[in-house]
């Protein structure tokens, strides 16, 4: 369902076929992505996952209220919306003290809509959501707190083909109403390098989410990240802090951000050396004394370098070998064009090595190094 503005906005567009021609799609003007809060949470089915007992509630009950009555979510201005908060794993008497701590002396909206039971999925929940949608018409928000208490118990087939089948149910009746559609979901326990790869249960469950949000919070921590990803958002992070039992905003990192974030700051003055002086070849010794880098130890740099390479070197046109000799590393740095002899090198470019084999390679070096001396300012 859509609100009256919207459904004007709609009718300037053209209806799409189920089929269409790529010449058509690009000739066809299209509705933009409808935001519930703009950047962070589009229309669609979207998946928040985080500990238990890490404070997943109270901000999701804290987003319906901004998002009922219109007011700013972290420094983002949104539409004020009908939302249908499904808090399946408390109490009426719960929620209104949660509510009491929330709002204060404020008056709430009668926009917000909460419940706390209903059947699940493929058992009637679906039929429920569009009967609200068909009183509501504006309603943009739907949020079932939590995913666990509305699955199936299909066990005929996989845990991916179950997870994926019940998500997509809801991600189709998302789509049907142009409404966003919230699942809250659990983080396993075992720790995992990626965080989205700590959701319970299978990949299905963030195979269908057009939208999933991963909450990091230690206990009792007054701080928390949330990183976001999506079809419609590119991927970044929130730093936030609870205080009087709302989550604020400290900063927001956008995943471009975080890798230059990452890149020491020693780093760019030998880049921004190099450039200078346009090539330079040496011990990575040599290189730091040049540059005027003091605490950094030789083997971090040149790990450092292979590291950040892309991020730091390669937009600067600039190439790097190293050639290793019986008694050290030398490393050799050029501005693309600037060396007319390096095809005929045989130094080893490590920009194109993969998986390699440290003792093997430095063998091989150490034979061409004896079949054609390295011939430059720190020769052997």
């Amino acid at each position: 369902m859509y609100t009256k503005q919207e459904r004007m906005m709609q009718m300037t567009f053209t209806k799409l076929p189920k089929a269409i021609t790529a010449e058509e799609l690009l000739s066809t003007p299209l509705p933009p992505v409808k935001w519930i809060i703009p950047g962070l949470l589009p229309a669609g089915l979207a998946l928040f996952a985080g500990p238990s007992k890490a404070g997943k509630s109270w901000l999701t009950l804290w987003l319906c209220l901004q998002v009922a009555q219109g007011k700013p979510v972290w420094g983002r201005e949104i539409e004020s919306r009908t939302v249908l908060y499904l808090s399946l794993e408390d109490t009426l008497n719960r929620l209104q003290d949660r509510l009491f701590r929330l709002v204060g002396s404020e008056d709430t909206s009668e926009r917000l809509i909460l419940q706390t039971e209903c059947p699940g999925i493929g058992q009637g929940l679906e039929e429920q959501i569009t009967s609200f949608l068909y009183n509501h018409s504006d309603t943009g928000l739907v949020v079932i707190d939590t995913l666990q208490k509305v699955r199936s118990c299909d066990k005929s087939g996989s845990m991916y083909a179950s997870d994926y089948k019940d998500v997509s149910a809801l991600k189709s009746l998302a789509d049907k109403y142009g409404i966003c559609i919230l699942l809250i979901h659990h983080l396993r326990k075992q720790a995992a390098s990626d965080p989205f790869d700590q959701i319970s249960g299978s990949n299905g469950l963030m195979g269908a989410a057009d939208t999933t949000w991963v909450m990091q919070r230690k206990r009792t921590s007054k701080n928390a990240d949330i990183i976001l990803t999506g079809r419609d958002l590119d991927r970044r992070t929130l730093y936030l802090h609870e205080e009087n039992c709302i989550w604020l905003l400290d900063e927001e990192e956008t995943a471009e951000e975080q890798r230059l974030k990452a890149v020491p700051e020693y780093l760019w003055k030998v880049a921004e050396y190099v450039e200078q002086a346009g090539k330079w070849q040496g011990t990575a010794t040599e290189l730091l004394s040049a540059v005027g880098v003091d605490g950094v130890l030789p083997h971090m740099l040149t790990r450092k370098i292979v590291e950040h390479f892309d991020t730091v070197f390669t937009p600067k046109g600039i190439r790097y070998e190293t050639h290793r000799t019986s008694q050290t590393r030398l490393l050799k740095f050029s501005r693309s064009g600037n060396d007319a002899d390096d095809a005929n090198d045989a130094d080893i470019d490590i920009t194109q090595l993969s998986g390699w084999d440290i003792s093997k390679i430095a063998s091989q070096a150490s034979l061409a190094s004896s079949a054609k001396p390295w011939r430059g300012k720190y020769g052997a």
